[in-house]
């Protein structure tokens, strides 16, 4: 789905936590600590990156892969968001569930790729959307699934913890999801039997599948679609405003020069 076909319309001193809860946010603290900017003092966070980044050599900084997929083209779409409001910060990689928490546990931190969902609306401020995706489940062929409503009898589905469809699935009231950190580990076990279905974009099965080794001929999708959603930069409640209006002015005008089209058409899977 080409972000110029839809309408895009649309919050870090590290906070020393007390003793009793050092031991719950020790991890987070240790990758936030060295990520403060000079401009907004904002810890900038993504995810996911397996296969779509890699480190330059000459800076240590993360960028995207060309043609790699959708989390390659949001990784550079954020850096000149970043440049356009004039912040230095390097872009960390965590698992979503470390993310997820350093927005609620810190005054200053932005994640992205993050779905704004109606239950995550009112807790983090935001900035976008990114893209908007069409999300399913997916299984082995051979394992089809009839619908949705079938998929709750299937042994297994696996969801990135903490996510959107991990959350979304307990409440449609499924008993049978697992969890894994990353996308990619929900379909290497879709791969190994360990898991019936995983869910994925429709835009980036096809990446997942060559990472995790399986040929598009030996998948079949559940055909009523798991949710339409749309990917946000989530920020910490606590960050000003006026910074939220000044990112979302950037990617605006990100958008409104047809560069945004240009990192897509560059980073995007083809």
């Amino acid at each position: 789905m080409r972000p110029s076909k839809h309408p895009l319309h649309a919050r870090i001193p590290i906070l020393l936590l007390p003793a009793v809860l050092v031991l719950a946010g020790l991890a987070v603290l240790a990758w936030a600590a060295p990520c403060r900017a000079r401009a907004d003092g904002l810890v900038i966070l993504t995810h996911d990156l397996a296969g779509q980044a890699q480190a330059d050599p000459a800076t240590g900084e993360l960028r995207g892969i060309e043609h790699a997929g959708k989390r390659a083209f949001n990784l550079e779409a954020v850096r000149e968001i970043m440049t356009a409001v004039g912040m230095t910060a390097r872009i960390r990689e965590v698992s979503f569930a470390q993310g997820m928490a350093a927005l609620a546990s810190h005054e200053d931190t932005a994640f992205f790729n993050v779905y704004r969902t109606p239950q995550r609306e009112a807790h983090y401020k935001w900035v976008g959307p990114l893209q908007r995706e069409v999300d399913y489940l997916y299984g082995l062929k051979g394992n089809a699934i009839g619908g949705l409503d079938a998929a709750k009898a299937a042994p297994a589905i696996c969801a990135v913890d903490g996510s959107q469809h991990h959350n979304m699935l307990l409440a449609d009231g499924f008993t049978n999801v697992v969890t894994a950190p990353t996308y990619l580990e929900c379909f290497t076990r879709l791969k190994s039997g360990a898991a019936t279905l995983a869910v994925s974009s429709d835009e980036t099965l096809i990446q997942k599948l060559h990472a995790a080794g399986i040929p598009a001929s030996d998948i079949r999708r559940v055909p009523e679609p798991l949710v339409q959603s749309a990917g946000y930069i989530a920020f910490s409640p606590q960050v000003d405003d006026a910074v939220i209006r000044r990112w979302q002015a950037a990617l605006n005008g990100l958008i409104s020069s047809g560069r945004f089209q240009t990192l897509y058409d560059r980073y995007y899977e083809r």
